[in-house]
This record gives structure tokens, sequence and C-alpha cells, in this order.
């Protein structure tokens, strides 16, 4: 029996109107699927959308065609009501439709997206609260204090749109020249623990800006996070910590703590913050692992 789908999509991510959301779409009304799509058009808009359609049951399915801060919208709208989530991975990272396998070997296809939505697998994705200028807020792949927010906030959005992934490279060059000037970051954790290091990631998945592999100590569809603390300063220990994620090897090299029941801050005014590749903005902030999950169509 054919299920009620909604698409929302952002237009203006990587590749928000790219056909392949139109042949998705199309493959799953095939599959027998009633699908629609809906346009976000500002900010925050994808929250409301898939809040609106999870509460009243308009749709048993809601897909995000985007990258991974539309898939966090969506889902921060959806949690808490009986819906599944999918994915149409049409960012520039797509970090999240990596780990649930919609990219095999990293390409992108019609139709192995739209098998991954009609095979109706689930598997839990367990998110987190970011408390963060006064305000609480969902993630669902990891935040990041120090270096890769600080590359983020050097993006042009203009220069992302017509390049992609390559615009982080005068990004990343502009970031290493300020690491001489980075302050510390403190963290304390709830249960006492505390320390201070040059860049702090937090992360409830693998991944990390697209293939990359972060961590082996967190998994998706189990509750907590891994926080890794890189202790060096300076560009030079940023290039060697490049080379060791591109190797598999970062988290053999960095102190880390398992982040389960508990919170942990971090603090310094001077911190930029990053949250599943979105630029935040600088200051403190608490993350708190959620022992709900959130289902997501995944292939198995």
């Amino acid at each position: 029996m054919g299920e009620r789908v909604v698409i929302i999509r952002n237009p203006v991510a990587g590749n928000g109107r790219s056909p392949l959301i139109g042949a998705v779409a199309e493959r799953l009304r095939r599959g027998g699927q009633d699908v629609t799509i809906a346009d976000t058009n500002a900010p925050g808009h994808a929250t409301e959308i898939a809040e609106k359609l999870a509460r009243t049951g308009e749709a048993e399915v809601i897909i995000a065609a985007g990258g991974d801060g539309t898939i966090r919208d969506v889902a921060e709208g959806a949690f808490g009501h009986d819906v599944a989530l999918g994915i149409i991975p049409a960012g520039t990272a797509n970090v999240l439709a990596r780990e649930l396998g919609y990219m095999p070997h990293g390409r992108i296809g019609a139709r192995h997206v739209s098998d991954v939505l009609l095979s109706r697998s689930l598997k839990d994705l367990y998110p987190f609260d970011v408390y963060f200028d006064g305000r609480s807020r969902m993630g669902i792949c990891w935040l990041g204090a120090g270096f890769d927010a600080r590359v983020l906030e050097h993006v042009a959005p203009s220069l992302k749109a017509r390049i992609g992934r390559a615009s982080f490279v005068p990004a990343t060059l502009k970031a290493l020249w300020l690491e001489k000037h980075a302050p510390p970051i403190e963290w304390l954790t709830s249960d006492g623990g505390k320390g201070s290091c040059y860049w702090f990631i937090a992360a409830n998945i693998r991944r990390y800006a697209g293939p990359f592999l972060l961590t082996r100590q967190t998994e998706v569809s189990e509750p907590g996070m891994a926080c890794l603390m890189l202790e060096r300063k300076g560009a030079w220990a940023r290039m060697k910590e490049q080379v060791s994620l591109a190797l598999g090897r970062l988290d053999k090299k960095v102190s880390a703590r398992a982040l389960g029941n508990g919170n942990i801050e971090v603090a310094n005014e001077g911190i930029p913050l990053q949250l599943d590749g979105d630029f935040l903005g600088y200051g403190s902030a608490v993350i708190t692992p959620r022992l709900v999950p959130i289902a997501f169509r995944a292939h198995i």
C-alpha cells in the first residue's frame, strides 16, 4: 500500500534544483507512493513544514532534499512524532546521507536513493541538544568548536554555490593563518571532568566533512556521543590533523571522551562554533545527547 510522502526541498542548497530530486520523486510515484514537494523559503521554514506534517499526520514519510542543515531542520520539526524521515542528498558534503547508505562509494543515483526510500528499512538516529546564545537547538551530526567553525565562517556562500567543495580551500587557508591567534577552548563535563584544547568536536556519527572517518567511538544508532579534544596549538598541528583525518586515523591520535547521560560545555567568548556544517557564531555551548531517537529510512 502506498504511503503519503512529502519531499521538503531547499532550493538553494548545493544541488537543490538538481534533476535528482525530480527523478527520485518520479521513481517513488512509480513505486506506488503519493508524493508532493514543498519548497522552503527562509531559514527555519523546513522545521515549520515538517512539524505541521508530522503533527497533523498529513505525511507518513518526510524526505529532506538538501544538505545536512536541511536534514537537521526537518528532523527538529518531526522529532517526537510517529513519522519516518528520508534523505535525497542535495547538499555539498552530504555527511548523514553517506552514513545511512544513500551514497554507496560516494556516488549519488536516483535509483539507489529511491530504492532506499521504498525499502521501508529504518535506522534510529540519536540527536543531541546544543544550548547556545540563549536558546536550545537540535544537532544530528556534530558540533565543532575552533578550527572547523573558523573555516565555515570564511566560506563565501556565493563561491560555495558556484564551485561547491572547492570553496573550502581558500577558507581553510584563511583559518590556518588565524590559528596562531586562536585562544584555548575550555571544556567541562557534568561529572566534573575538565580540560582545554585548541579544536573540539562532539559527534554522534562516524563520518565528517563527507567521506572521512572521524571516530570509531560512536555509532549513529546508539545513544551518546564521542568528544574529541585536539590539544596542540597552531597551523602545523591542524595540517597534520587533516592528514590523519584523510587517513582515518584522527581518533587514534587525540584525546577522547564518551558522552552519555550528562553534558559537556565548551566555553570561551572568542571561540567560533559550527553545527552540522553551519556556522553558529562565537561563544560557549552546552551539548547534551538526547535519549530518544528519530527513525530514518536507511540502507541496511
